[in-house]
């Protein structure tokens, strides 16, 4: 339950190093995660599975917030 919070919140838009989010990106990071979750269970994988994905959808969303937020930090727009 934890790691679907924490991803949608990151998904939209919430950064993890410090940061704003909006109510209507954090719906939306809720609608993204609610659709991966419901797509894995109607392939019927494994709640352990499903947990590796979610955590690996996560690991990249934290990855290209930290990218973005390098690219921002080396223009100038902090």
């Amino acid at each position: 339950m934890n790691l679907n919070a924490i991803a949608a919140a990151v998904i939209g838009g919430a950064s993890l190093l410090g940061g704003r989010g909006s109510a209507r990106s954090a719906l939306l990071g809720v609608l993204v995660i609610t659709v991966i979750s419901n797509g894995l269970t109607l392939l019927n994988l494994s709640s352990s599975l499903r947990d590796m994905i979610t955590g690996a959808v996560l690991a990249i969303a934290v990855i290209v917030d930290s990218l973005a937020r390098r690219s921002r930090a080396s223009h100038g727009r902090a």
